[in-house]
């Protein structure tokens, strides 16, 4: 299996390289690769202008009808998202699960939101941790009550920041479950 990584907006070729490399390690032996592929535009329509952000129901619904092949899709934004399907002021990111596509925004993810000084590690290390939940939800994994695990629900920054980018033992054997296939022979 094979994760793509799809880019809405601008993000630096450096950090599409360095997530590629952090969740071909996360996903392995459960992916064979990642690969950096197209850059598309957010859809107009998916902005609000009353909230100034993105809905992020939209560009999911959007990105599904552009997508073939059998590939994970990893869809990263520099925008901030919302959802018009929950309850809630912003998102980190958003996915199918189970399914193909997540979304992940990282324009709340970066320090300079918070107005602290740009960290490219810290940035990068919140980046992974969402996107290896975002794609955990794409293999059928749900939010864990482990505070350290990736899949916990971050609701905050601190959230983000507390979790670990690796799945806790349990999610792990989930994943594990959900990416092994067992072929019995009856006789």
């Amino acid at each position: 299996m094979i994760i793509e990584i799809v880019t809405l907006g601008k993000i630096p070729r450096e950090v599409l390289v360095e997530l590629s490399r952090r969740l071909e390690k996360t996903y392995a032996p459960h992916i064979k690769s990642c690969a950096i592929g197209a850059s598309l535009e957010i859809p107009p329509a998916a902005y609000n202008p009353s909230r100034k952000q993105y809905d992020a129901d939209l560009i999911l619904e959007r990105v599904l009808h552009r997508i073939t092949g059998e590939h994970r899709v990893l869809v990263l934004l520099d925008v901030d998202l919302y959802t018009s399907s929950r309850d809630l002021n912003f998102i980190f990111g958003q996915a199918q699960s189970p399914g193909r596509v997540a979304l992940v925004s990282l324009h709340r993810l970066n320090p300079p939101f918070y107005g602290k000084p740009p960290d490219p590690e810290l940035f990068l290390a919140r980046a992974t941790k969402e996107a290896v939940h975002e794609l955990g939800h794409t293999f059928g994994l749900k939010h864990c009550t482990d505070p350290s695990c990736v899949m916990c629900f971050s609701n905050s920054i601190l959230d983000v920041d507390k979790k670990k980018s690796t799945f806790c033992k349990t999610c792990r054997r989930k994943l594990h479950r959900q990416t092994t296939f067992t072929i019995r022979v009856w006789r």
